[in-house]
């Protein structure tokens, strides 16, 4: 079997604690914004695509907060909203950034409102993905192949997937849609089935010692098993390139 960097990492991955999928995904992404920040931050071409994108999503433009790279966060910041500002003063007819407000919002209402409003609208709206996201989705595709296209034959990958956390499910819908192979199909539902069977009884003994006629026995596995069970269903948080 030919290896890679993608199936050398999913194997790592799948010693960790989660779904693999996730976890590579949330590392790929952090990868892109440390090094953008600390050092592509001038890079042309890499500034025009997040013009285009208007920024970034609403939890990738707060990961910049997290990585105290405060300078890096204000180029890239101005660059949008002078570039938003661009359009709104070239969308507008000059007369209506100068007049008083009230008189402006007169013919706003009355005349051009509908005009303005939604050239602006096109005008401002997003050209381009967010490109954290962007990045996190393309490496999500090629660690997605690389599990379906790997996971049988002579050191595949379904070894380390029996004894893992498996996929969660919006991932194991998505490797699902790329298997093209009955073997492969057959493999990788019942791994993903015998791993949820192993969840579902941790739910069960949480839910059993949650109860005042056993609360006293200790914890074991199933202590963190309703958090994983929502990692599971969901997918891993979005939260600092991590799990």
């Amino acid at each position: 079997m030919s290896g890679g960097l993608g199936y050398y990492a999913l194997r790592d991955a799948l010693l960790e604690p989660g779904c693999a999928v996730c976890r590579l995904k949330a590392t790929a992404m952090a990868r892109y914004l440390d090094s953008l920040l600390w050092e592509n931050v001038n890079d042309p071409g890499i500034r025009r695509k997040i013009r285009q994108a208007q920024g970034f999503c609403q939890v990738h433009a707060w990961e910049l907060v997290h990585r105290g790279a405060s300078l890096a966060a204000a180029l890239l910041m101005r660059d949008v909203l002078q570039n938003a500002l661009k359009i709104v003063k070239e969308g507008c007819p000059r007369t209506l950034l100068d007049k008083p407000l009230r008189q402006t919002a007169r013919e706003l209402f009355y005349r051009q409102r509908h005009t303005l409003s939604d050239e602006l609208v096109a005008r401002l709206a997003p050209k381009a993905r967010c490109p954290v996201c962007a990045q996190g989705e393309e490496m999500e595709r090629i660690y997605l192949d690389t599990l379906v296209s790997q996971l049988l034959g002579k050191d595949g990958l379904l070894s380390a997937y029996e004894t893992s956390d498996g996929l969660c499910l919006p991932h194991f819908l998505q490797a699902l849609e790329r298997v093209h192979e009955k073997e492969v199909l057959d493999a990788l539902v019942k791994a993903q089935h015998q791993i949820w069977e192993r969840l579902v009884e941790q739910l069960n003994e949480y839910i059993r010692k949650s109860d005042y006629r056993f609360c006293n026995e200790p914890w074991g596995d199933e202590s963190d098993a309703w958090l994983r069970a929502i990692a599971a269903v969901a997918g891993a948080r979005q939260e600092s390139g991590q799990q």
